[in-house]
This record gives structure tokens, sequence and C-alpha cells, in this order.
């Protein structure tokens, strides 16, 4: 489908840096929408009254998609085919955090973090990109973001930035030209 070169181009740009640096970007982006939004929304009924920042989705989204990135990135290095035919494998092709932490064997904390990725995931998956499901049983209220759900996901993700650090210092080849190795200073996921 591709010839080597297609190929060969496609691991460079889809070997597991390139995964951590678009978590960090993405990362980044939740903590500066999540720390400099000032508007709110208020919904009130006749009961009661809600209030929650207008960046709420956003900063989901943006955190889920951080660690949807860190954690292909994960799976990638352990399997290079993951990114070796100049397209992505199905068993990354999907936003479901829960499957592609299970699928890892060198991703640190896996039980302890899957109570905050299906947080995170189910934004993802629904309400944090659309305003409804497909229809009216698959449509969920958007989640408010706590700062116990914040915390958890901030801690997630130092550790995760740890262990793969080392894990690029050690190096990755794929299974064709690539092969080289990372020495990632700085706090870039903390």
């Amino acid at each position: 489908m591709y010839s080597s070169a297609q190929k060969i181009e496609f691991e460079n740009i889809a070997n597991p840096h390139s995964w951590f640096l678009i978590s960090s970007e993405l990362h980044d982006q939740a903590k500066h929408l999540k720390q400099s939004c000032t508007t709110q929304i208020t919904k009130r009924s006749s009961t009661d009254s809600v209030s929650w920042k207008s960046s709420n989705r956003s900063v989901i989204l943006l955190a889920g998609f951080a660690l949807e990135n860190i954690l292909k990135a994960y799976l990638i290095y352990e399997n290079p085919s993951f990114v070796s035919e100049g397209v992505l494998s199905k068993e990354i092709q999907t936003h479901s955090l829960s499957k592609l932490a299970r699928r890892s064997q060198l991703l640190p904390y896996k039980e302890r973090g899957i109570k905050t990725l299906t947080y995170y995931e189910d934004g993802l998956e629904s309400w944090a990109r659309y305003p409804c499901g497909l229809n009216w049983a698959k449509t969920k209220e958007q989640r408010l973001l706590d700062e116990r759900s914040w915390t958890n996901y901030l801690w997630l993700m130092r550790a995760y930035e740890s262990r793969f650090k080392k894990l690029l210092k050690r190096g990755w080849k794929g299974e064709h030209e690539f092969d080289g190795w990372y020495e990632i200073d700085g706090n870039w996921l903390s």
C-alpha cells in the first residue's frame, strides 16, 4: 500500500517521542485554560442553582487527549509494529483510555490510575465533545471538574512522564530505519 520510503517517514513522524510531545502540548493548554478562565456558567432551576467555569468541557477534553497521547506513546514504544506500515494500528485507534492503559505492559500505576482514566475517557467519548449523544440513551450530562479529579490527573501525568523519560533514554528502535534515544530534561507533564 505504501512505499518503503513512506513507511520510514511515517515511522519517523509517529515515533513515541512525538506522541509524548503532543501530550505535553495538550497538557500545558489544559493547565493554562484551567488557571486562566474567569467566566462562569450558571444553571438555575426552581429548586437549585449550579455554577461552573465556562472552560470545564475544554479543560477535560484537553486533559483527556493529553492522557490519550501519552498512553499511545507507551504502546508504540512497546509495539513498534503499531506504526510500521504507514498507518496507525487498529490496536490504538480508540479514545478509550482504560483500554489503551490495559494494553500496556510498562505503564506505571495501571490499577491505581484506572478511575482517573475512566473519568476523562467518559468526556472524550461524549459530553466534552458534543452537546448530546447519538440518541437519548447515549446522551450524558456534563461532569464538572472537581479538584480531586484534577489532582489525580496531575499526579498520573507526572508518573507517566517519569517512567516514559527513562524508557526513551534507553532508546527506541522502529521496524524500519528509526533507531534513537532521547534525553529529556525538565518537567514536561508536571
